[in-house]
């Protein structure tokens, strides 16, 4: 009887080839093992050779953007600046032009050249007081002529105080006030009774005193219709500067 063949190739024996087989299985039963205490689908993770056993997702690609995307995204831009300036203005900071001489030197204003443009913070009085010398916003009284919708002028009186004029000199009760803001082209100023300022008005005047139509006229003005203080003027470039 003719021998068996013996193989010749390189491969295993066949007890250890099973044995490998059987080593194969074996590692894969403790994956699958692992991966289900895990929480993990078996399906999911690498298989031996690397692989998920799941098809490759095709390589993400960058949208090109459209006119419309641009368009969209201009317009959006465009918006949110828009909502910035009109909230700045309605609540933090606006500017005004100056319509008259009534604040000179301090403040240029007249009809027939450029008037300052002044800047005013609307929120610094929700965190603190009206005070002397500020120069302020405010809506026009009833009693102001309506050449505008906002006078500017400086806070002279507050409230529960006392303010005269006599001498050439505004007093606060019994004391002469300081003021180096005044246009000295005016000369002294004219005597004025004794005005008693009611609780939550102010006592204003124009450092213009001789050209200047203020609480000498209309009376205190109520604290609620200021608008601003005054901060700065903002051109023209000549005079710049803070107030």
């Amino acid at each position: 009887m003719a021998e068996r063949e013996q193989p010749t190739g390189p491969g295993p024996e066949p007890d250890l080839r099973a044995r490998i087989q059987a080593r194969v299985a074996e590692r894969r039963a403790d994956r699958a093992a692992e991966q289900e205490r895990a929480g993990t689908p078996a399906a999911q993770q690498p298989a031996a050779d690397g692989s998920t056993g799941e098809p490759a997702a095709p390589a993400s690609r960058s949208r090109p953007v459209t006119w419309v995307g641009r368009l969209t995204h201009t317009l959006a831009f465009l918006l949110a600046v828009t909502v910035t300036v009109v909230a700045m203005r309605s609540f933090v900071i606006s500017s005004y032009y100056i319509p008259s001489a009534s604040m000179e030197p301090t403040l240029h204003g007249c009809q027939s050249c450029q008037p300052d443009l002044v800047l005013v913070d609307k929120l610094s009085y929700r965190f603190s007081s009206v005070a002397r010398a500020d120069v302020v916003v405010f809506d026009r009284p009833p009693l102001a002529p309506p050449e505008a919708a906002e006078l500017i002028k400086r806070v002279i009186g507050l409230p529960g105080e006392t303010i005269s004029g006599r001498g050439g000199k505004v007093f606060v009760g019994t004391k002469a006030l300081a003021e180096p803001y005044v246009n000295p082209a005016c000369g002294p100023i004219a005597d004025f009774a004794a005005v008693k300022v009611p609780a939550g008005t102010y006592f204003m005047m124009g450092d213009n005193r001789c050209d200047s139509l203020d609480s000498r006229i209309f009376g205190a003005i109520p604290g609620s219709s200021i608008v601003g203080r005054a901060v700065a003027v903002s051109w023209p470039v000549k005079h710049l500067r803070w107030l």
